[in-house]
């Protein structure tokens, strides 16, 4: 029924033609769309990865569509953006063998610190342009010259090595996004918002947030959410948005409340505001530490028993673009004999802003990869062309990627530029641009093992094995 009923990731025949001067400088790209979106609107935007990651002069795009009797086109993690980055990073690496170049200096020769599409604010800079320290950081930790330079093949079992780049157009969060902290005598911590958890461990950044603005344990915070009779407004958790939208306003809900407590302990202690920390469930004097008050002592002081801050999510900078970015790099093993393709390792290195919780980073990232694999390996969907009915509707013939396909060797690099200007808690979108570069740089490696352009996804045993007895002419 998941198959059948709640949408798909739409085809995309994809059409691009690029030039390059002989010093590595991108000059031209030109790309054109076909996708079958089912019987309802088109969901992806698979043109604005062309016209954004890199400093290029001439950009021009165009996509159409034909309605089929299928499911409708759905948000697959970061719609359209892996699609079109399949075919920008593959001719990436094609541009690059043509001029002599290495594939990630080709990237850094190209790369941009300033917004090159018109919907995202062309001319405007980023407020942290992380694709740099991601292609860099990420060759260090994978190895990448070392790897390329000892590569040896023998028989049947041919190696490559793959990397790919990508961003996530969304990621920025916004308004209008409230949240409710509440304090009580105790120095227990009540937040309340809107915001879904979808396992990705939204509650627990936004209680480590506050539980740092305030100074106090995490355990003494609970979290309410997703509750439309009791929490504030919170917009849809999707898109990547949901983080960089959340933490700023619990932030800001955490400082406010603050500063209504240290506003009466500067007036009960005699010291400035600015003099003031929340140990547990006291307030003390950071220079006089003998100087404080417990919390139950100055709410009563106020004939209160709780406090309650609002915060709202500000706007983003408005001169400014705020834009995720990563490079995954992929190392395969393909069998000539059979079409079948191991991947051995993956690194992603993803610049999301501030990491405020490491393990659910990794985790993503972890996840972002895993999903990249079976859209460039494995995840298939057949359509009956009479019916337009799916005939694969089940877990055993359309192939998910299990614990025996990913990868033992697989590492996350955290890339963080410390940006103070995105949002009061310098975070980004992370789930979505964890996702866009690893199904490019998987076919990347493929290319290099067995040098012939798997331009057709998902590569299984018959593409492979088609593309070798070919020469290279598919």
């Amino acid at each position: 029924e998941t198959m059948l009923c709640v949408g798909n990731r739409s085809e995309a025949k994809m059409t691009l033609k690029a030039g390059v001067k002989k010093d590595g400088t991108l000059t031209a790209l030109k790309f054109e769309n076909f996708t079958t979106p089912g019987a309802y609107s088109n969901m992806a935007f698979v043109s604005m990865i062309i016209q954004e990651l890199y400093k290029c002069p001439n950009v021009a795009t165009s996509e159409s569509g034909a309605y089929t009797n299928a499911g409708r086109a759905r948000a697959f993690r970061a719609p359209g953006f892996p699609e079109g980055t399949w075919a920008l990073e593959q001719m990436m690496n094609m541009l690059a063998a043509k001029i002599g170049m290495d594939p990630v200096e080709f990237r850094l020769k190209n790369f941009t610190e300033i917004s090159q599409n018109s919907m995202m604010g062309r001319g405007r800079p980023y407020t942290s342009a992380g694709l740099k320290e991601c292609l860099i950081r990420g060759a260090e930790k994978f190895g990448w010259k070392e790897a390329r330079s000892q590569k040896k093949n023998g028989g049947p079992i041919q190696r490559g090595f793959g990397m790919a780049a990508g961003l996530w157009m969304m990621g920025s969060g916004g308004p209008p996004y409230t949240a409710e902290v509440r304090m009580f005598s105790d120095g227990g911590v009540t937040i309340k918002t809107g915001a879904m958890d979808l396992g990705t461990g939204t509650k627990t950044v936004a209680a480590m947030i506050v539980a740092e603005e305030l100074g106090i344990p995490l355990e003494n915070i609970r979290v309410v959410n997703a509750d439309t009779a009791v929490t504030p407004y919170a917009s849809s958790s999707g898109g990547s948005q949901t983080l960089p939208s959340l933490a700023p306003t619990v932030r800001q809900g955490a400082w406010i409340l603050k500063r209504r407590i240290f506003d009466w302990a500067a007036e009960a202690l005699g010291v400035p505001v600015d003099d003031l920390q929340i140990k547990v469930n006291e307030v003390v004097s950071i220079s006089s530490p003998e100087k404080k008050k417990t919390l139950e002592e100055l709410f009563r002081s106020k004939n209160v028993l709780d406090v309650i801050a609002i915060g709202n999510r500000d706007p983003n900078p408005a001169d400014k673009v705020v834009m995720p970015f990563g490079a995954h790099f992929a190392e395969v093993e393909v069998n000539t004999d059979t079409g079948e393709v191991k991947v051995v390792r993956l690194v992603g290195a993803n610049e999301s802003g501030r990491v405020i919780n490491l393990k659910t980073f990794e985790n993503q990232v972890y996840g972002g990869m895993t999903q990249g694999l079976g859209l460039a390996l494995t995840e298939k969907r057949v359509l009956d062309r009479k019916t337009g009915k799916m005939v694969n509707a089940n877990l055993y013939d359309y192939k998910v990627p299990t614990a025996m396909d990913v990868p033992v060797d697989h590492e996350v690099v955290p890339v963080d530029l410390n940006d103070n200007e995105c949002n009061n808690a310098g975070c980004k979108g992370l789930g979505e641009p964890a996702h866009v570069p690893a199904p490019a740089a998987i076919a990347n490696a493929i290319a290099d093992a067995i040098g012939v352009q798997p331009t057709h996804g998902p590569i299984d045993n018959k593409t492979i094995l088609d593309l070798l007895e070919k020469g290279g002419e598919a």
